[in-house]
């Protein structure tokens, strides 16, 4: 009886004591509990604000890209160059566009944006994540939403680059398009015309322009030829669309749809381009560098600025307040989680990216 009760009272005391570490423990527990929470908030409070800071300073910078664009059409003149009076090169007649500048810029800028904008649907959809959302700025923000502004500043950030680089190339070299003399009409600084027999082999420097029929600007465009501006934009942004496509677009029904699509959005690249040399805006030689400048820019914008071949997993800029979101890669067909990054030891377990500054959960 004895060794009963003192069992009894031993089981007591354990559970006492069991007791007395389980209320510490809950305290403690309550410290886990919230250490997380005191740690988490304030990182997402500097997650959120990196966000804001690397929108900010990116926007400024397209922003900044296009003050010379600016500059070049409103401020400065193309280099005035000469030219043989009897040079074929320079004599076809003025024609209208086919491709107008309306048309390309709904080639070059709502085409994208409605791919864009109808992938990213379709993906978050297969997903199931349409209503997933992230807090940013005390505003809960669909994280499709927030996909489709990634890709779309990557997008403009490369139409720019492109833009500029073929406008330092028309402006510096001046090159007289192909039906220069028919705008122009060149007076000769001596009063005689291109079409006098004295002319016929002559190198003219100084002349003004003459020709009736045509405004101001006809006469400062007929000076524009290299690069062609029509071709490199319509390449730059079909070349990165079809590599977005190649990316991003998974069509389960059939293997040659989606190199369908690439293929008609090449082809429209291509016609813009021949419909240059065709409407006498463009020498062949204006056309073939003007579609390797956006080539190059929709290759560099691809790897190097929106990395679309980087790895199998997509870095997804979110403004995350509360753990990762769940989400799949149809393109690879993976499951994945995807947070906001922060530094470690927040990405624990996960990858992380200087360059990007997300991390990636598996």
């Amino acid at each position: 009886m004895r060794d009963a009760v003192a069992n009894e009272d031993h089981h007591q005391q354990q559970q006492q004591h069991r007791d007395g570490v389980g209320g510490g423990g809950g305290g403690g527990g309550t410290i886990h509990t919230e250490l997380p929470a005191i740690r988490v908030q304030p990182q997402e409070r500097s997650a959120e604000r990196q966000l804001v800071q690397r929108l900010t300073i990116e926007l400024l910078i397209i922003v900044i890209l296009t003050i010379p664009i600016c500059i070049y059409e409103f401020a400065v003149e193309p280099a005035r160059r000469g030219f043989f009076c009897d040079d074929e090169s320079i004599r076809y007649p003025f024609r209208d566009n086919t491709v107008t500048p309306v048309m390309l810029g709904l080639l070059v800028g709502l085409l994208p944006f409605l791919i864009i904008l109808v992938v990213e649907y379709v993906r978050y959809m297969r997903a199931g994540e349409l209503s997933a959302t992230v807090q940013f700025l005390n505003w809960r923000v669909s994280t499709w939403y927030v996909e489709l502004g990634k890709h779309s500043i990557y997008f403009i950030f490369g139409t720019i680059l492109t833009f500029d680089a073929t406008e330092v190339g028309k402006y510096t070299i001046g090159r007289l398009r192909p039906h220069f003399m028919a705008v122009c009409q060149p007076q000769l600084s001596d009063g005689s015309q291109c079409s006098d027999l004295i002319n016929l082999h002559r190198y003219v420097e100084n002349y003004e322009c003459a020709g009736e029929g045509y405004t101001v600007m006809d006469v400062r465009q007929s000076r524009l030829s290299f690069p062609s501006g029509h071709s490199s934009m319509a390449f730059y942004a079909m070349v990165y669309m079809a590599l977005y496509l190649q990316k991003k677009l998974n069509w389960r029904t059939s293997k040659l749809s989606r190199h369908f699509v690439q293929f008609v959005l090449i082809m429209l690249a291509w016609y813009t381009a021949l419909t240059r040399v065709m409407d006498n805006w463009h020498h062949w030689s204006d056309v073939l560098a003007g579609s390797l400048i956006g080539v190059v820019g929709a290759l560099i914008t691809a790897h190097y600025i929106a990395k679309l071949f980087k790895s199998s997993y997509e870095d997804v800029l979110l403004g995350t307040a509360g753990g990762c979101l769940r989400r799949e890669n149809t393109s690879a067909t993976l499951q994945e989680e995807v947070c906001a990054s922060t530094p470690p030891p927040y990405c624990v377990n996960g990858s992380y990216s200087n360059d990007d500054q997300y991390c990636t959960k598996v």
